[in-house]
């Protein structure tokens, strides 16, 4: 065999080497990488929380279909099947067996047995759906996108749309081509994200969202009618005392207060300017009534003390943080004693919070990383 034939055998051989090396890097590496980078998702961020009315069981959800159960207060929390992939945002515990989530893309899922089983319920549109409650074993409401108010009378078997929806395309056809257009042409269809909803009883609800928005109902949900709002900063969180007495919490250290229904709105100054996500009321049951409560934000969680001189009422930081939460983001609070002082509160990268001081002092409630098997089949 002459030099030239060996010198061209060697070439190709290692042409072939190369090419074969970088195929399986490539097959390889890209595998690893994605079981890598889900591996590594140890603790999701938890966007919703609530407990029933034991104040022992609940549920926490999260990005990613992330749910998480707990049964003794919120001391230890397990993981469980969701079913799905996609982000969820709200929680409503009715129940020790009975729950609700709802989340992206449409979803909405149902657990009768304390969440071993969760399966999907068909709403009918495929919105963003932020907050879910029950009022009853068969009556719920759910909300989202294009101020979408969806409501159930069974149990959850079918939801009908009673307010907002998509709206339809506008119609230039209309248009007359040889006349300048209104500046306000098509605003009639502008349509806002729901991002709360709450009901002080079967007839008083109140849903909040972007643009400062605010819609009420004193009929139990038949009418739905825009309160004024004292800002256009979206709104994340309402929830009210009574039908009277109420708080709305958003962006840009937005905290609006009402002592009529929602008639009128006005702007608190709490002491830390941030963004905030979740707000409610510390009830310590029927026999006390304190009209203080809890709102959570970027890096905060401030406490309001209720005082009956406006010049006295503020909110202010806790105390005592045994975690540092600067840069943490706290999506959700809830009061789960209703005779004591134990608060939880949830956020980014699935940190827990607890506070057996009625909100003035506040820990990290450690739990498991979340397993390889529920990163890759929710």
């Amino acid at each position: 065999m002459s030099n030239k034939i060996r010198i061209f055998l060697i070439l190709v051989i290692m042409a072939a080497t190369i090419v074969a090396t970088y195929w399986y890097m490539q097959e390889t590496t890209g595998k690893v990488e994605v079981v890598v980078e889900k591996k590594w998702r140890l603790h999701d961020n938890l966007m919703g929380l609530s407990f029933c009315n034991d104040d022992l069981n609940g549920w926490a959800v999260g990005h990613y279909g992330t749910i998480l159960h707990s049964t003794n207060g919120g001391k230890t929390w397990e993981y469980q099947q969701s079913g799905v992939a996609t982000d969820l945002f709200s929680v409503w515990a009715k129940t020790p067996e009975t729950a609700w989530a709802a989340g992206n893309q449409g979803v909405v899922i149902h657990t009768v047995d304390g969440g071993k089983s969760w399966k999907r319920v068909q709403v009918g549109k495929k919105y963003l759906f932020n907050d879910i409650c029950f009022l009853s074993a068969t009556e719920g409401w759910l909300v989202g996108e294009f101020e979408s108010i969806f409501h159930t009378t069974d149990g959850g078997t079918t939801w009908q749309l009673v307010h907002g929806g998509e709206p339809p395309p506008i119609d230039f056809s209309k248009v007359d081509r040889s006349k300048k257009v209104e500046a306000d042409f098509g605003a009639e269809e502008e349509v806002y994200t729901l991002n709360s909803i709450y009901f002080s009883d079967q007839q008083h609800g109140w849903a909040a969202g972007e643009m400062g928005v605010i819609i009420a109902t004193a009929d139990g949900g038949t009418t739905w009618i825009k309160q004024t709002s004292p800002t256009d900063r979206s709104l994340t969180d309402v929830e009210f005392f009574d039908t009277s007495f109420g708080f709305a919490v958003g962006l840009d250290g937005t905290i609006i207060k009402t002592l009529d229904g929602g008639a009128t709105w006005t702007q608190e100054k709490p002491t830390v300017m941030t963004h905030y996500y979740g707000v409610t009321f510390k009830r310590y049951g029927s026999e006390i009534e304190r009209k203080d409560a809890i709102a959570v934000g970027q890096g905060v969680i401030a406490t309001y003390s209720f005082h009956k001189k406006d010049y006295l009422q503020n909110w202010v930081p806790a105390l005592e943080m045994k975690y540092k939460i600067d840069f943490n983001w706290i999506n959700r609070v809830v009061m789960v004693s209703k005779t004591g002082e134990r608060l939880l509160a949830v956020g980014q990268e699935g940190l827990i919070l607890v506070s057996e001081s009625g909100g003035n002092g506040w820990d990290m409630t450690p739990y498991a990383e979340k397993p390889v098997e529920l990163v890759l089949n929710p």
